[in-house]
């Protein structure tokens, strides 16, 4: 005959085994296995949400770019789809590379006659390849479908000694990219790919930090990147959002070489 006891145990241990599967039913999913789609919308919201990101028509950055191993004051205008201006100095020249919706021009006396007026940058050598990545306005991993971009999850792995969720980025043009997002945080981390130096191809290695609050949303102030033997970084100071700019800023100025 079983003791009273020995009931009152069977009792408790089944009220606990049924506990713990209520608590994998429900509380486990909270580790259940993210999807593509989990990750970007989690790293819209931790952006700050994409209600909020609607509503940004135009944004400036300014700060301090070192190249080639001088820091210079820079500035970027963005602008809803894709209108974009930078302009540096690099070695004490003055550079802009820009995307006015149509086409990519620069000012850029770095590549000698006729380069230092106005001009539309050569598609040969893959000239135009930096500044024509550069004029997407938001991650090219949101809304990806719509911009006929592709995007793979390849798991998880350590980034700059982060554990990050690698996204495979194929863009509409075909040139493969890899995302990484903080598994915790879900901000960008860093960005791995090819960019083009001087029409050189070389492999690329961004690592993004410092965010900051702005207007709601989330920046990263600090831009490192790394490629062949080249080391550059954007430190940015100010972001301003929804500012007046004007159309011209994008335009390429009229110059007998840029015809």
């Amino acid at each position: 005959m079983i003791s009273q006891n020995k009931s009152k145990k069977s009792m408790i241990k089944s009220v606990l085994s049924l506990s713990l599967l209520v608590f994998c039913a429900y509380g486990c999913n909270s580790t259940k296995t993210l999807t593509i789609d989990d990750i970007i919308q989690k790293n819209i919201k931790a952006r700050g949400g994409a209600k909020n990101w609607a509503k940004v028509e135009n944004l400036t950055m300014e700060g301090i770019y070192v190249s080639f191993s001088e820091p210079e004051p820079f500035k970027i205008w963005r602008q809803r789809p894709d209108l974009y201006r930078f302009d540096s100095t690099r070695i004490k020249k003055f550079v802009v590379h820009a995307y006015d919706g149509q086409k990519a021009w620069w000012i850029n006396p770095l590549m000698g006659p006729p380069h230092e007026k106005p001009r539309i940058i050569p598609s040969q050598n893959n000239l135009d390849k930096v500044t024509l990545r550069e004029r997407f306005f938001e991650p090219v991993f949101w809304n990806y479908i719509k911009k006929s971009h592709q995007v793979e999850l390849e798991g998880k792995e350590i980034f700059d000694d982060k554990d990050c969720y690698k996204l495979k980025v194929t863009l509409a043009d075909s040139t493969i990219e890899f995302w990484y997002i903080d598994a915790t945080s879900f901000l960008e981390i860093g960005m791995t790919g090819d960019t083009y130096d001087f029409g050189m191809k070389n492999s690329l290695e961004t690592f993004f930090g410092n965010y900051k609050d702005v207007d709601s949303l989330k920046f990263p102030f600090l831009i490192e990147s790394e490629y062949g033997q080249r080391y550059r970084s954007m430190e940015i100071e100010n972001i301003e959002i929804n500012t007046e700019i004007e159309p011209s800023v994008f335009v390429m100025p009229e110059s007998k070489e840029g015809k």
